[in-house]
């Protein structure tokens, strides 16, 4: 990868370097043995809000979140980068926002959810999880059966979610749900319209009430 990187993207990978070594790798002590004692692999909030103010100081917030929303917009070289320094390191950290929630959104989003949703979330002031596995189907998209049907304005939502990570801690929920009747092995199309048969996704805010059976 060295010689595929230009004087910029090294200067980044110097950068990303001591970030992991000096902000990441001291903290793995307190994150393996808080696993030990309590099952928990994350970072508490005393932990991760220092490293968050951090990544703002160095230029380290939104990488790959276009540029037109104040981002970086990172190639997909540079990107891997980035990934291959921080995979150096046990703690578990990404750098802010989460790169694959953010291209859900930047996917499927409607302008409305964009400015409501993935504005805020990619300047840092929302936090999201995402609602893909459930009980037998794992994480495979086309084994699941949670139905998601109109309803008016709204869209009322049937069915069970399982490993959603970041709940407690996220402002909105990004779920993907069944709007058409397609049997497992048929063709899936991820999409924003109505009416198609395939899979659908939802950014709702977590205290939606009209989420039901989650």
């Amino acid at each position: 990868m060295d010689m595929m990187m230009n004087d910029e993207s090294r200067m980044l990978q110097d950068l990303v370097q001591r970030f992991v070594e000096r902000e990441l790798m001291p903290l793995e002590a307190a994150v393996l043995k808080r696993e030990a004692e309590t099952g928990s692999y994350r970072l508490l909030p005393e932990e991760e809000a220092p490293l968050l103010e951090k990544c703002r100081e160095l230029g380290l917030w939104g990488l790959d979140v276009p540029e037109e929303m104040g981002g970086v917009n990172l190639s997909a070289l540079d990107r891997l980068m980035v990934e291959e320094e921080v995979s150096r390191t046990i703690t578990p950290f990404e750098f802010p926002p989460d790169s694959p929630n953010l291209h859900m959104l930047k996917a499927v989003a409607t302008p409305e959810q964009r400015e409501k949703y993935m504005v805020p979330y990619a300047e840092g002031r929302m936090k999201s999880c995402i609602a893909i596995s459930e009980p037998g189907a794992g994480g495979d998209p086309a084994g699941m059966i949670t139905r998601a049907v109109k309803d008016g304005s709204d869209w009322v939502i049937n069915g069970r979610k399982i490993w959603v990570s970041r709940v407690p801690y996220c402002d909105f929920i990004i779920l993907m749900a069944r709007t058409g009747e397609e049997a497992r092995g048929g063709r899936h199309r991820l999409h924003r319209g109505e009416g198609h048969a395939g899979l659908h996704h939802r950014a709702r805010d977590r205290d939606d009430r009209r989420q039901e059976d989650l």
